[in-house]
């Protein structure tokens, strides 16, 4: 059995896509493909239904791909802790995030690791809260970016940092020419939120009881892109993380307003699976992570 015919089958389970596996392993998609076919001729079991779209696992290829995962994990685990003996930095990490992370941002901290630490392949996918907790809680990923953290079940957490909430507002809006406002103000406003089965929503639903404020929803999305351009074309304003619209209120297309009788925040994190000894890679790319979320506090502060 090829180790990397069985890698390239676990990846493109995991990612649920052939070109995504080949692009992962810098290899072409028929060169996934090929190495799926050598496997289950191997077997003499067809792993995968490819009539389905998007594909599935077979009840053979659901077995193998967990025995396999097993395997791949446990393997790149003794490769790391002899390659650690030298205090090497050595081996992958796999990060998945919420899609607000930020990806400007991500990539140039992953940019800058790969450089201090050039034997480290790292990879990043960006994805929906519920899957970043089954992704890592399966062990598909090492480490999950997520907003509101919670240690608690199969998950450890790694408190990252807090984001300050503004309420933004579109250029025709009348507060465009505004720094701040007060709670009382957001009252009966137009307001574009998120859908209530997320953690950010439910948040905000709490702040908002606390004061006695009731906002006018008038459109409700699950990702903060499709919330910020509902503002930008004058739909109504939002409350939103302050760096997820840096971008936006540079160039001059929406306004971040500080809320003057309040200190919202939404805090960020780092989980992983509880029990789970994170390798030397991945320690020294959280180390990386909560450097720089202080050199920024520091000067924002300042």
């Amino acid at each position: 059995m090829h180790l990397r015919n069985v890698e390239m089958f676990c990846d493109a389970v995991e990612l649920r896509s052939f070109s995504r596996a080949a692009e992962h392993q810098k290899v072409s998609q028929s060169a996934v493909s090929q190495a799926i076919q050598q496997l289950e001729k191997r077997l003499g079991m067809q792993l995968i239904d490819r009539s389905k779209r998007p594909f599935e696992l077979t009840t053979a290829g659901a077995i193998y791909f967990e025995g396999c995962r097993d395997l791949l994990h446990s393997f790149r685990e003794v490769e790391d802790r002899v390659r650690e003996m030298e205090n090497r930095v050595v081996g992958r990490i796999r990060v998945v995030a919420i899609y607000s992370v930020g990806l400007i941002q991500i990539n140039e901290t992953i940019e800058r690791f790969q450089r201090e630490y050039p034997e480290v392949e790292v990879s990043i996918d960006f994805v929906h809260p519920d899957e970043v907790y089954r992704r890592v809680g399966q062990e598909q990923d090492d480490l999950g970016l997520v907003s509101f953290p919670k240690s608690k079940g199969l998950f450890e957490c790694v408190h990252w940092q807090d984001q300050p909430m503004v309420v933004v507002v579109g250029r025709n809006h009348a507060w465009f020419d505004r720094e701040t406002l007060t709670v009382q103000e957001l009252d009966g406003a137009r307001f574009v939120g998120f859908k209530p089965n997320l953690y950010i929503r439910k948040a905000i639903d709490r702040w908002f009881r606390e004061v006695g404020v009731s906002v006018d929803s008038v459109h409700e999305f699950d990702n903060i892109e499709y919330v910020k351009r509902d503002v930008e074309s004058g739909t109504g304003i939002a409350l939103l993380p302050e760096p997820t619209v840096r971008d936006e209120c540079l160039r001059g297309r929406m306004k971040a307003l500080q809320v003057e009788d309040a200190s919202w925040v939404r805090p960020l994190g780092m989980i992983h699976r509880k029990g789970r000894e994170l390798s030397l890679a991945t320690r020294k790319f959280v180390d990386v992570l909560l450097s720089e979320s202080c050199a920024e506090l520091s000067s924002t502060s300042g």
